[in-house]
């Protein structure tokens, strides 16, 4: 392992010792394929370099969209891609099959009215899926409590690309009771909670790791830290 990375290190331990966990990323990536071939035209906001677009390929037509385009990143020739605000989107109604969102909605001043964006551009019988952090897990509270300058100077210390938490937060629409009632057209097919063991440092991964198995051996799977959502739009 001498060539490892930190990251990289405990996360192979991790895979080693506990072969059944699962990073919420892994998780998420897994409902993209279980969709991306049976849904034509898929639609990523919050695209940031268009990673899982890229990374996930299969759909006939896939678009993402953003504020802002990333600093140093270059779209690839014809790579379908906007810069758009989520609360106008700039589609037609019923445009895509298959819309991903993945540590956005945090981050919204006006949740409910992008997601009647989502719900308008969303064809019939077309699936949403959405990830979010989970404002009443511990760790996520105590992160709350970090001023905004300190956070974006510890995230630079301990990744080369910077996560969701470098932009402001509101949490909106945060807590796994947010997701329980119908929106608009949309109906919650499933919901699932993770908790993400951090890999930066052994500090970092024992503490995270405890908190873990804490809040399994508790039974308060609603406090883990992420939010996935799957929700599926009436065909009527």
């Amino acid at each position: 392992m001498a060539n490892l990375t930190t990251n990289e290190i405990w996360s192979a331990r991790i895979n080693t010792h506990f072969p059944d966990y699962r990073f919420s990323w892994e998780i998420y990536t897994d409902l993209i394929l279980e969709n991306v071939g049976r849904c034509p035209y898929w639609l990523d906001i919050g695209a940031g370099t268009n990673i899982w677009i890229r990374e996930q390929p299969g759909a006939e037509l896939a678009v993402g969209v953003d504020v802002e385009k990333p600093k140093g990143w270059s779209m690839q020739p014809d790579e379908p891609y906007c810069l758009a605000k989520g609360e106008s989107l700039p589609f037609k109604d019923e445009s895509f099959h298959f819309i991903t969102s993945r540590y956005v909605i945090e981050h919204l001043k006006a949740p409910h009215t992008v997601l009647a964006e989502i719900d308008r551009v969303l064809k019939p019988s077309g699936v949403l899926l959405l990830q979010t952090t989970n404002k009443t897990n511990p760790l996520v509270m105590a992160w709350r409590l970090i001023p905004f300058g300190i956070k974006k100077r510890m995230l630079k210390s301990l990744y080369d690309d910077i996560p969701s938490g470098v932009f402001r937060t509101f949490y909106k629409f945060n807590r796994p009771s947010c997701f329980k009632n119908q929106i608009g057209h949309l109906h919650l097919e499933k919901i699932i909670m993770a908790e993400d063991v951090l890999t930066q440092n052994r500090m970092m991964f024992t503490g995270s790791f405890g908190m873990m198995r804490l809040l399994e051996t508790l039974g308060l799977q609603n406090l883990m830290g992420n939010i996935i959502a799957i929700y599926r739009k009436n065909a009527d």
